[in-house]
């Protein structure tokens, strides 16, 4: 059902279709902040929003994400059971997900950089923004937002940023790769236990044992990575030889 739709509906005109869990509009302001309102008003585990272009898309720190035509733009609404401490094991199991999938659709030296990015030749294809409702000790939805650049191009504001067509030299299908994705997602949620989906992240990451500088809100550190641990926070290893544990932040390498 699901990629029969990505075939014959997805990206041509706008639909919410519930039985299929998928709800697709032109242009949106924010495929998350739809997902959030679907969310609360219990929409099924697995339902997913997406937009032809955003015109408020956003990264980590409140940052601009910019998303326009022939990128992929999409939120997945997840209702694990997981307690609240383990959210962030979604966020691994999504950008190790679509890693592996980009690997195996393209042939592509697809890697992950703390917390979540995906990057080709060490510029940005994919961000990912993760968002969780709570119902007193329990999780109530785990939204996870998705941009990649697909058929899009990246502009002179991204200079670190690039496109699958530029990267291929070739347009993509866009409706391929988000059916082969969720279908990839669904199988790995479905029968993961999460145990060990950090330690497999960690073999696809560029990261680790590099010089690196992460920006919060309210600071900035410089370190070697030396680790991601089973929380998901970095481990940096600062110039004093003292370690610090990272929880969240943006990258720099």
């Amino acid at each position: 059902m699901r990629k029969t739709m990505m075939r014959d509906a997805l990206f041509e005109r706008e639909f919410s279709d519930d039985k299929a869990k998928l709800h697709y509009f032109h242009e949106a302001d924010s495929t998350m902040n739809i997902a959030r309102k679907l969310a609360r008003r219990g929409c099924p585990h697995f339902t997913a929003v997406v937009a032809g272009r955003q015109r408020q898309g956003r990264g980590r720190l409140n940052r601009v994400w910019l998303s326009s035509e022939g990128g992929l733009w999409f939120t997945v609404i997840l209702r694990p059971r997981l307690s609240p401490e383990q959210s962030h094991k979604m966020n691994f199991c999504a950008s190790l997900t679509l890693v592996l999938t980009l690997r195996r659709l393209f042939g592509i030296d697809a890697m992950v950089k703390w917390p979540n990015d995906i990057l080709v030749d060490e510029k940005k294809i994919v961000g990912m923004l993760s968002e969780m409702g709570t119902d007193r000790d329990r999780i109530s939805f785990v939204n996870i937002g998705i941009g990649i650049n697909v058929n899009n191009d990246p502009t002179s504001e991204e200079a670190k940023a690039s496109s699958l067509k530029k990267i291929l030299g070739r347009t993509v299908s866009r409706k391929e790769l988000f059916a082969e994705f969720l279908d990839d997602f669904e199988a790995r949620i479905n029968k993961e236990d999460f145990g060990n989906v950090i330690s497999e992240w960690k073999k696809y990451t560029i990261t680790l044992n590099r010089q690196v500088r992460i920006v919060t809100t309210r600071e900035e550190s410089e370190g070697i990575a030396t680790d991601v641990d089973e929380d998901g926070a970095l481990i940096l290893k600062l110039e004093d030889g003292s370690l610090r544990r990272i929880i969240y932040g943006d990258c720099f390498i």
